[in-house]
This record gives C-alpha cells, structure tokens and sequence, in this order.
C-alpha cells in the first residue's frame, strides 16, 4: 500500500534535513541555498518572459501541486546580485504576475535585471534557489543581441537541423506553431534543400554559404518572439591522422649546422577538423620530450596556427637552439597526433665543415655585379673602348690593303637658290669639316671626286672604279641627295650594286637632317636593306663639329684602323669665324689645272701625251695647292682647244678658281668662299645620260 504523497514529502524533507551539512551550500535564516541555478533567463527588452522556480525541476521530488497539498508555501524574492539583501516582489497582476511556479513577465523591462529566488518552507523546512535573468537590447541595426545568440555547428555536405529553442512557454499544447524564419535578420527565398518544420529548420546539405545567423519568429499574444542560433559551417569530421607538410616524412632530412652558430628548426602540419579538440604538435630528440633536456638553449616555441578554414587548420612549432654545441648534434623529431592517429618526420642535425658559404656567396656576388658593371659599361661606352684596345693593342686592317683610299666621299651640293642656314651648315660640314678632319686630324686618305677623280671612260664606270679602290664608302645624306636621285647610281653600274648588295665594301651613311616628313623616307628604307654592311651615323649639327664629340669617335670607329700619327694633331675644327676649306689656295698669274686634266686629254689625243709629258718636268712649272693637294700644270697655263679633242667625249670637275687662276678680289672672303665651295665648272663636254648623274651624286 502506498503512502500518502505529503508524508513522501515530509519524508524527503526529513532526509534532506539530515544530510544538510554535506549537500547544502549556504544557508540564510536556517533555509537551505542552493545558490543560483545553471539555467540562464535571457531576453530582448520588450519580449514577454517566463522564470520558472526550479526547485520543481531539479531539486526535491514533488510538483507544485504536490507541494501546496503538503502545506508548503512559495514566496519570491529579488535581489541586485548573489549576496546581496533579497526583497519580496510586490506582484501588480498586469506586468508582473505570479502564477503557480512561475512569475511572468508581459514583457521583460531593462529594470527587472536580477536575481530571483524562490523560497519552499512550512515552519520546519525551508529550501531556495537563484534564478538569473538578464535583459538586453537588440544590437544597432539587427533583430537580435550577439550575447544572447545560440550556438550551432554543421559540417560541410551533410544534414543539419536547426531548432526555435526555449519556445515551450510560448505554444499552445496540441497547436503548431507558426514560425517565420530569418537568416540575418532578413527574410529569404530558402532553397529546395532547406525545408521548415514545426520549430525546427532542417538544411539537408550544408554548403559553405549557410554559415550565418538564423532567426525564428513567434508571435504570443500581442507580444513578438525571437530567438537567433549562429551556424558555424565546419568540414567534415576527420578519420584520418594529421599530416606533417614540413620537414618531409618519408625520409632523413639533414641540416648542417656550425658549432656556436644558432639553429632553428620549424615544423609544419595540416590537422582536418576532429571537433574542439586542439591540434597536438611537439618535438622529441630522439627518445627525449624538450622538457626533459635540462637545457636552456634548447626550448621549444608555442603552437602558433598558420591558417585555418572550416576547423581545418594548418599549424607550425620551431625549435631553437642558441648556440649548438657537440652534444646538441642527433635526430630531432616532430610529432604530430589527433584520435585517428600519430605521424612523424625527422631532421638530422649535423655538424657542417669549415665552408666559407658567406665568402663564396659574397665572391658570386662581387663577381655578378662587376658583369653587369661591365656590360653597363660596355653598352655606354662600347666605341670609347673599342677605339683603346684598337689604338693600344689592334693591328692594322688587312681586308683592301692594295686598295689606294681608305674612303671615298660621295655628297651632292645643294643649288645656291636653295640655300638656308641649315643647308649652309651642312655644305660646310661635308665640303670643309669632314674632309679636313679625316685627312689632316686623323691621317686617313679620302678620294673626294671633285679633287681626285681622273677620267679614263664613261662617268659611271669611273665611279665604279674608284669606289673599287676605296676600303669605305661615305654617303653623306641630305634631302637633297635624295630627292635628286643620289643613288641612280647604284642601279646603272652592275659592279657597284654587286659591291654592295655582297658586302664587299662597308658603307658609312652620315644622316644630316631627318629625313622623315620632308621626302619620301620609303625611298631611303629601300637604300638601307640593299646595302650589306651599313652604318648610319646621325649628324646633329654643328654640336658635333668637336673632335671630343660622339660622332667623330662613331666615325672613326667605322674607319678602317691602321697606326698613323695624326698629320695636325693639335688642329681643332673649324669654327664659323675660321678660314673654308679654300683658305690654302694661291693666288698664281696663270691658269692652273689638276693634273688630273692633263691626264684625261692625253689620254683622249695621245699626240698630245709627250707635250704634256716634256711640259710637266719644266723648271717652271706652277704649283697650285687645292686642300694640301698638288696640281702640275704646263708652264704655258693654257689647255688645248675643244676642236683638238675630235670626237671623244671625257669630262672633268675643276674648281673655278684653278680654271681662272685667282679668286675675284672684288668680292668678300665670305662670298669667295662660298662661290668657291658651289661652283663647278665642265671643262670637256659629257654626254647626257652622264651629266644626269655627274652633276647631282657624285
């Protein structure tokens, strides 16, 4: 039979009375305290809030009913913090109400932050217990308070369900809830894959993107509630031991260290997510934990997480000794372990012999800067260098040394019409500089067709012949070498074109204006690819009439080499205020003519060659220098008649000043000079595809 359910009561009453001293933990006014319960009551300010009196739920054996029946009474006390003094609640039955068990709030206020006791006695027995409630407001901007959000975790492509919690107070029995659910406080369009339950929302496959904050939403009476659960997404649980990524496990990895020399060995591992379980790293020297060296050089650093995704993470821990001694040589190990397993790499501390790797590095260093030192110092000064070695330690040219010039000098003048202060330069630079420079400055042997040219045959192959007899050929290129036809030449005279399409003279092309925009440039490009060996060489003016400048150095480096002593060695370039090139001239009584003329005409009428022959070793012959240039003429200063030369057409290019014997003296040394430099006089008639191209090129 069994006993009345208040004798169970006062039974346990009794007992508990008896074993107070080993169960209760306080005790105010002879009740038994059992402090403040485990159980939390959080809630936003404005929801509505049930405190239920635990000790119905966890600490005596009896219900609130059985309790009353009992003769038991429950009275409510509130105070600010545990210890501090407790006062009666004065219910009002609107906001605040007692009802059974519980006190309810309709809602919760900032003010009703406290501790709330709750008190079973009878004029014997007295038990209480603590229940905290905290209310807050929602953070800035959002539905809910960070502090008071439930925790989930799902990992990555499997099932999770999340669940509306603590509602119970708020559904109805046997009615379904209706609940709206929020991710980030805002509504959402849910996937196929997600579907809602009653108060649980079931993701059937999480994905990386469903991490977040889920809110659910109650409506109870007039009132709103809400609980918010974060989802952390995780990978999937590990089955697997973790893996060292450093040093590596499958074989013997040796560090050679020097003795008094610090070390340091790191260790790298990938741990996959095992739950809240920490990674486990650590070294062991041989058979040793570090902690059980007994040295203090020798220590160990902290785990130190690298990086870390889904739980998964990827962890080192160094070793560092301050200074290695003998005895610090040997297999040092790193192991690493979760629940799955354990795994290991060694590294092998060995003692390294005496190499100067600092030396030898600093030496590669050395010697890979002087490289790029020299190949900077090369390309800015390759010709400087190469005129040095060529001055110091070169050999003369072999290639054309039976060849009579070392250049043959090609210009074409510019009409007197035509003349501007940039031509005038020009006619200066390729009439007086140029010459006077390679001949007189630096000794080369220049075959300048207006001077040297000796006619045997037809203008062309005369051309031909001394180009022939030339080692270089020097092109000074103007607009107007180009536009009246400068290289007609090349196509009319087989042997010329073959010279330079096979490379068998090297040309230098001296640029004395650009070119581009003021003529046809395609014409000048054609030029350029016909030619084998080429140069270009700009010319920018008078800025490069010094000897010191780049482009005599370019221009002697094109040159051919062979040791000569400078004629003039001290001799500067001509300056604007400096005598023409027909500053040397003499003034004779008669004509003087090159001997070239005398040549030409003798060849023509050989009845004439033992004249001219007896004439030219006559005590009174005249000299007449031209440039340092010497030209015999017969004493009478007479040429033969044109009538005399029959039927033979030759030519010849004589200043006018040897045609005439003197210059004018009635005209300015600017303008003599100038007449001087532009005019050419035909002695013997050319024939017409001829003068085409004697006068214009060459």
């Amino acid at each position: 039979m069994k006993a009345p359910i208040p004798l169970l009561i006062l039974l346990y009453t009794s007992m508990t009375k008896s074993l107070k001293v080993v169960s209760k933990r306080g005790s105010v006014d002879g009740c038994t305290d059992w402090s403040v319960d485990y159980l939390k009551y959080k809630v936003l300010l404005g929801e509505p809030v049930r405190i239920k009196c635990a000790l119905f739920y966890g600490y005596i054996r009896a219900n609130y009913t059985h309790a009353q029946s009992a003769g038991l009474s429950l009275m409510w006390y509130k105070s600010t913090g545990h210890g501090d003094f407790e006062e009666p609640i004065p219910f009002d039955g609107v906001r605040m109400s007692k009802e059974e068990d519980a006190i309810w709030f309709r809602p919760a206020e900032l003010q009703d932050v406290g501790l709330y006791a709750c008190v079973l006695r009878n004029s014997t027995y007295c038990m209480k217990v603590s229940m905290s409630l905290t209310v807050a407001e929602n953070d800035t901007d959002l539905c809910y308070n960070s502090k008071m959000r439930y925790f989930e975790k799902g990992e990555l492509s499997k099932s999770k369900e999340i669940t509306c919690p603590d509602i119970e107070d708020y559904v109805l029995p046997q009615r379904e809830p209706n609940i709206v659910w929020y991710k980030e406080c805002k509504p959402k369009q849910w996937r196929q894959s997600i579907v809602r339950r009653r108060d649980t929302l079931i993701i059937r496959e999480v994905r990386e993107d469903d991490i977040g904050n889920y809110t659910c939403e109650l409506q109870f009476g007039n009132f709103v509630v809400r609980r918010t659960t974060e989802l952390t997404v995780t990978a999937p649980l590990t089955d697997k031991p973790p893996k060292v990524l450093f040093p590596s496990e499958n074989k013997m990895n040796i560090l050679e260290v020097q003795i008094g020399s610090p070390a340091n060995l790191t260790c790298r591992a990938f741990f996959g997510y095992s739950g809240d379980v920490s990674p486990l790293i650590y070294w062991m020297k041989g058979e040793k934990f570090i902690e059980d060296l007994d040295e203090s050089r020798v220590r160990e650093s902290d785990i130190r997480i690298i990086r870390e995704h889904l739980g998964e993470q990827e962890v080192s821990i160094s070793l560092t000794i301050d200074s290695v001694e003998e005895s610090d040589l040997g297999n040092y190990s790193c192991y690493v372990e979760n629940g799955n397993g354990r795994r290991q790499a060694s590294i092998l501390l060995h003692k390294r012999e005496l190499m100067y790797t600092v030396e030898l590095a600093g030496g590669l260093g050395a010697i890979l800067l002087l490289l790029v030192c020299l190949v900077t110092l090369y390309k800015c000064y390759k010709i400087e260098l190469m005129l040095f070695y060529r001055n110091h330690f070169g050999a003369d040219e072999v290639d054309g040394e039976n060849k009579d010039y070392d250049a043959y000098l090609s210009y074409t003048k510019v009409d007197p019409e035509q003349w501007g202060q940039e031509t005038r330069e020009e006619e200066r630079f390729a009439l007086e500089i140029l010459p006077d420079v390679l001949e007189k400055h630096y000794g080369y042997k220049l075959f300048i067709p207006e001077r040297d040219l000796i006619p045997t045959g037809t203008y062309i192959e005369d051309v031909a012949r001394c180009v022939d007899q030339s080692k270089r050929l020097i092109i000074v290129m103007t607009p107007s070498y180009v536009v009246r036809r400068g290289w007609s030449i090349f196509e009319l005279e087989t042997r010329l074109r073959n010279m330079l399409v096979t490379g068998e003279i090297k040309v230098i092309l001296i640029e004395c204006t650009e070119l581009r925009g003021i003529m046809n440039y395609q014409e000048v490009e054609a030029l350029k690819h016909t030619i084998k060996l080429l140069t270009v060489i700009k010319w920018h003016g008078p800025k490069c009439n010094k000897l010191n400048s780049k482009f005599w150095k370019h221009l002697q480096y094109e040159m051919p080499f062979k040791r000569i002593e400078p004629i003039l060695a001290h001799e500067q370039v001509l300056d604007v205020s400096e005598q023409g090139p027909f500053g040397e001239l003499q003034t004779v009584s008669a004509i003087s003519m090159a001997a070239a003329t005398s040549t030409a005409l003798a060849t023509a009428h050989p009845d004439l060659r033992s004249t001219f022959h007896n004439t030219y070793h006559t005590q009174m012959r005249q000299k007449h220098y031209y440039r340092s240039y010497e030209y015999d003429v017969p004493p009478t200063g007479t040429l033969p008649p044109l009538t005399t030369l029959g039927n033979q057409h030759t030519y010849c290019n004589i200043p006018m000043t040897l045609i005439n014997g003197q210059r004018p003296q009635s005209k300015s040394p600017r303008e003599q000079n100038l007449e001087e430099a532009h005019t050419n006089s035909a002695v013997l008639p050319l024939l017409p595809r001829e003068t085409s191209i004697s006068s214009v090129i060459w």
